[in-house]
């Protein structure tokens, strides 16, 4: 089994979100031990409601920008995508197509599959250019059947 994504794929499922869930929490036990009371601070609803759109504009923005990519490893006849934590394998028939992103062409791809599958039809990863051209060299039908003939969302 081949790699295909980035290693930046981990940086940014895991390590971006916990650090940012850390830091905040840290700076709310910090801010409220500091204080203790004395100026009532976590008495005012105010302060509630900033730490509120704090928290919910750091997730959504985690999950419309972070949570979206997969990991993608392949095999000789499975292509395998993981959420670090459940990893799901489509055989490569169940494979329409995979297209290089406009906004980021030659890194960001999306698969999209025949049918939907545990993470949905269209499945969006950063890919390693170098991994992915190395697969692709050795599975030459694979690079015609999932890109196209037409040659203008292959891999560089």
């Amino acid at each position: 089994m081949q790699r295909l994504s980035s290693q930046l794929t981990l940086f940014l499922r895991i390590a971006i979100p916990t650090i940012w869930a850390s830091a905040i929490l840290a700076t709310l036990v910090l801010l409220g031990w500091s204080v203790r009371g004395k100026a009532g601070l976590f008495g005012n609803p105010f302060v509630w409601i900033g730490i509120a759109v704090i928290l919910g504009s750091g997730l959504a923005l985690m999950k419309l920008i972070f949570w979206r990519y997969y990991r993608i490893d392949a095999d000789d006849r499975f292509l395998y995508v993981s959420n670090y934590f459940r990893t799901y394998r489509y055989p490569h028939g169940e494979i329409e197509s995979i297209r290089a992103s406009t906004r980021l062409p030659g890194r960001s791809y999306t698969i999209r599959l025949r049918s939907k599958g545990y993470f949905g039809q269209k499945i969006r990863f950063l890919a390693s250019p170098s991994l992915l051209a190395d697969y692709l060299s050795t599975h030459p039908d694979l690079k015609e059947k999932w890109f196209g003939p037409e040659g203008d969302s292959k891999p560089a």
